[in-house]
């Protein structure tokens, strides 16, 4: 995200902003997820039939922190309370396997939502060929949903360097397979997690593969705005919101952090730029300015959601770049003329 006029990464952001954002600590070890963050809670499931004495809520569960007594969200009978320590302990089994160290963790929404990251050692860095010091540093990112709406996640994040653009770095997988929902089965579903980590963390190298490709093809500008017009289809000739969004993305392009302005290396970190630091700005600056924590956190848990809004974008932009031999101007319709008498 954009702060302070600089690109900020996840786990800097206190260490840029304005104000220190409520519940984001940089942590070493485990153990710090629960003395700094205060993560011991449980989370209950009440139901409401009993707890109002009305029979016809029987069906119902709040789901309440057992310690500061905040209900998050209101769920059916199947749901299936998984707790902080559970998750915790299967992503730092993880983070041992493959050498990671603890970087920061946050906790949004006072507590119904959780992300922790932990940063994996440097034989997971990439360099781009002719570009010197342009690398990328693989993360493991993990998501805790108490609110009925977003499922568990444990799944690799991807960081370039030079503008700490970021990227759920998947390969052939669906998104599906890194959620751990809240169903009874729901330690099936983490064994299963483990597993299509190892595969994607085994397959990184064919992904940077992807990467240095990238920028071994030439891109113009005219084809860079034919590719910003499949990702983002403009209404019709005259959609002045979409040819604004093309424009700053081809600035960035040229401009971006760590960008030359040449390849489809470019184009495609003009886009997780623009994703990840542009899109939204103002309201960044005014939350900061404003001292709004809530918008604040609910950007930083939209970063890096593997199949998000955000992570769609990118993703399409990656599949395009490196499927799409040469690309054709999109076929845009005119613009609606109406006549008034």
């Amino acid at each position: 995200m954009r702060i302070n006029e600089r690109n900020v990464a996840l786990q800097d952001i206190n260490e840029h902003s304005a104000i220190a954002v409520e519940g984001v600590q940089n942590i070493s070890k485990k153990s710090d997820l629960y003395d700094k963050l205060g993560l011991d809670y449980e989370v209950e499931s009440v139901n409401l039939g009993e707890a109002t004495g009305d029979e016809s809520y029987n069906r119902f569960y709040g789901l309440r922190n057992n310690k500061s007594g905040e209900v998050y969200s209101v769920v059916g009978r199947k749901y299936t309370p998984i707790q902080n320590h559970e998750l915790i302990d299967a992503f730092d089994e993880v983070r041992q396997m493959y050498g990671a160290e603890y970087k920061s963790a946050g906790v949004m929404r006072k507590g119904s939502r959780v992300w922790v990251q932990a940063e994996l050692p440097k034989k997971y860095s990439f360099e781009i060929p002719n570009r010197k010091g342009d690398t990328i540093n693989s993360m493991l990112t993990m998501l805790i949903g108490h609110d009925g709406i977003i499922s568990n996640c444990i799944f690799p994040t991807s960081m370039r360097g030079a503008c700490n653009n970021q990227f759920v770095a998947m390969t052939r997988e669906s998104t599906r397979d890194y959620r751990i929902q809240h169903f009874s089965n729901w330690s099936d579903r983490l064994d299963l997690v483990k597993s299509v980590f190892a595969k994607n963390i085994n397959s990184l190298q064919n992904m940077y593969t992807d990467f240095a490709a990238l920028d071994s093809k030439a891109i113009s500008k005219e084809e860079l705005y034919n590719f910003l017009g499949e990702l983002y289809p403009m209404k019709d000739q005259e959609d002045d919101r979409m040819v604004t969004r093309h424009n700053d993305i081809a600035t960035l392009f040229s401009r971006g952090a760590g960008n030359l302005g040449k390849s489809r290396w470019d184009a495609f970190n003009a886009v997780t730029e623009y994703v990840d630091h542009h899109q939204h700005s103002t309201r960044m600056a005014n939350a900061i300015e404003n001292k709004n924590h809530e918008y604040i956190q609910n950007r930083i848990g939209s970063l890096s959601t593997p199949g998000g809004q955000m992570d769609r974008f990118k993703r399409r932009a990656l599949n395009l770049l490196t499927g799409t031999p040469r690309f054709k101007k999109p076929v845009v319709k005119p613009a609606e003329i109406t006549i008034t008498a």
